[in-house]
């Protein structure tokens, strides 16, 4: 399959695939080619791609109800939540997410370097969790995968639409590109099949709400917190342990108390809940999934080793992101909040100076570190962050500062926090390495954290 790619293309790699024993290749540029090699010409590469993988391993995606879930954040938590729910309620589930892979009982990490892998790895992940008796999946899904159709051939009966925030700009071009991209999730949910009606779970408090309900081709359920929605949430209760709080619904009203941190993890918990409602699930077994299901890896992810100040990791990446973890930290503060982050290379140029603003607001002292710099310059990248916290009126040297080696700046923030700090560690999140040039260097922001504190002992 010969597919045009942002950095190469695929069409230069024929004479390897020939020679490595290839049938018959498929292109969208007319190809002479030596040898008994059939040629397939196809208007979009990336579309036959997705439509040969589908076939190729059986349309696993008819065989299951497939739900997928979209948005700027919360999508790996409110997959996690959806799998714990269905979990709950006796369903055999299987997810593939940012975090990791789950068929049936056996979790994996994701190792495909993708959010939503290429249209291959996606088929053969279903497929993997139809042969293992598998029968509600949930896909986590980028808007690179809808933009690039590695989602093309998956024949959703259910769309989570969490939110919007600007990212991603650099490879879209617009926020409106990128809504738009987002919005194709909801126009892909199809026909009823086995016996299920497809349907769309759309976040109200959210701006671009709008846009995913007009792109959707199935009926509608919306929740929210601040709108009034088909399933909402009152009497929030919000601790350093979790929050509780009272769920309204067409189900009727039940209390739900969870392990997971902060107000957007509630909003998570009712994109779950909407988007279950319609698989036999009780108010009972949420509860009983809310009770049981620990903070997702790597998402507000607090590493205790009996220190006397909190230490959080969060893949917090994007300035919503960091302005939501930041925000829900500070009331568990009774000191500093003390910050550690950075931007990873070939994402929005914009976010950088963002993000430097955001920190010197609500963090009494930051550094600015390494976070996957890949082709550029680590730099390059730090000085466009200081930029926005100098203009915001942070000073460097009193307020924050930049340390690009990361296992130094953990040490250094949990060297300098005093009792009743919060550090937060911010942008790896889950992740297990560090991409530096084309090297993937083994990291773990909590494991580098855990042994900080023992270190300081």
């Amino acid at each position: 399959m010969a597919v045009p790619g942002l950095e190469r293309d695929g069409n230069s790699f024929i004479p390897d695939a020939i020679q490595a024993g290839a049938a018959a290749i498929v292109t969208e540029t007319p190809t002479a080619v030596a040898g008994d090699v059939a040629i397939i010409r196809a208007p979009s590469a990336r579309s036959a791609l997705a439509d040969l993988s589908a076939a190729f391993w059986g349309h696993p995606s008819r065989k299951l109800t497939l739900i997928g879930v979209t948005g700027t954040d919360g999508k790996t938590s409110t997959t996690q939540i959806i799998g714990s729910i269905l979990s709950a309620a006796g369903h055999s589930v299987g997810w593939l997410s940012t975090a990791g892979i789950r068929v049936g009982e056996h979790t994996r990490p994701n190792a495909l370097d993708h959010t939503t892998p290429e249209a291959p790895a996606v088929q053969e992940v279903l497929a993997e969790m139809v042969d293992a008796g598998v029968r509600t999946a949930v896909l986590e899904v980028s808007s690179h995968a809808l933009a690039l159709e590695r989602v093309r051939g998956c024949a959703f009966d259910i769309g989570v639409f969490t939110n919007l925030s600007p990212e991603h700009i650099n490879f879209h071009g617009t926020l409106e590109a990128y809504r738009d991209a987002k919005a194709t999730l909801m126009s892909m949910l199809g026909s009823q099949k086995g016996g299920l009606s497809p349907y769309a779970a759309i976040n109200l408090d959210d701006p671009s709400s709008d846009a995913m309900v007009a792109a959707s081709g199935a009926p509608v359920k919306t929740f929210g917190i601040d709108c009034d929605a088909d399933f909402n949430a009152t009497d929030i209760k919000l601790s350093i342990s979790g929050s509780s709080f009272r769920v309204r619904s067409p189900c009727g009203e039940f209390e739900v108390e969870s392990q997971l941190l902060g107000r957007f993890n509630v909003s998570n918990w009712l994109a779950a809940i909407t988007a279950t409602s319609g698989l036999d699930v009780s108010p009972g077994q949420v509860q009983e999934a809310a009770r049981s299901l620990r903070p997702v890896r790597g998402r507000m992810e607090r590493v205790d080793e009996g220190q006397p100040f909190m230490v959080v990791v969060d893949f917090a990446h994007t300035p919503q992101a960091l302005e939501t973890a930041l925000r829900t930290l500070r009331p568990h503060s009774e000191g500093r909040v003390l910050t550690l982050f950075g931007q990873a290379g070939g994402r929005d140029p914009a976010n950088r100076p963002a993000m430097g603003a955001l920190a010197s607001r609500l963090s009494d002292y930051f550094l600015i570190t390494l976070d996957d710099p890949i082709h550029e310059n680590p730099e390059s990248i730090a000085e466009e962050i200081r930029a926005g916290a100098v203009a915001a009126g942070a000073t460097q040297g009193r307020d924050f500062d930049i340390q690009l080696d990361r296992r130094s700046a953990v040490r250094q923030l949990i060297e300098m926090a005093r009792h009743g700090d919060v550090v937060l560690l911010a942008g790896k999140g889950h992740e297990q390495r560090m991409l530096v040039g084309n090297q993937k260097i083994p990291w773990d922001d909590a494991v580098e954290a855990r042994a900080a504190i023992r270190d300081r002992r």
